[in-house]
């Protein structure tokens, strides 16, 4: 196990499918740094549910496009006593996180390191990924 930074080890972020079992892992050190940036702005420590997933795993989820998470560029996170909300609020000011993701029934936020010319934003409701309009703002307090 080494330590990535004050706060993160490389085991923050493994894949943790049953095909590699953790084996594989890949970081982009900007999430990294961003994570720690995260922490620092509410005083808590930044929970990691999700970053890297093996070619496996993603294959597993059926998805028909890419993942900055098979790169090491995404996590979903939360941090115990901030508002799901709130969090994602402070994600947006953030330079170079160019994709967010706000998971209420999940429980999660997304974030990653994509390039800003590919920049998105969106609210998973049911099974749908949504836009972020003014409308979504308004009803989930963004």
């Amino acid at each position: 196990m080494a330590r990535l930074s004050e706060h993160f080890r490389d085991e923050d972020f493994r894949c943790r499918c049953n095909f590699c079992k953790g084996q594989e892992f890949r970081i982009h050190l900007g999430l990294v740094g961003v994570l720690e940036m995260i922490g620092e702005h509410f005083k808590k420590k930044v929970s990691v549910l999700s970053a890297y997933w093996c070619d496996e795993h993603y294959e597993s989820l059926n998805r028909n496009s890419r993942s900055y998470h098979t790169m090491g560029k995404a996590a979903h996170i939360k941090i115990e006593g901030i508002e799901l909300n709130e969090l994602f609020k402070y994600v947006e000011t953030i330079e170079g996180l160019n994709g967010l993701g706000f998971y209420p029934k999940e429980g999660f936020v997304h974030i990653d390191t994509r390039p800003s010319e590919k920049k998105e934003s969106w609210i998973k409701e049911g099974e749908s990924y949504t836009s972020i309009t003014a409308e979504k703002r308004r009803q989930y307090g963004l």
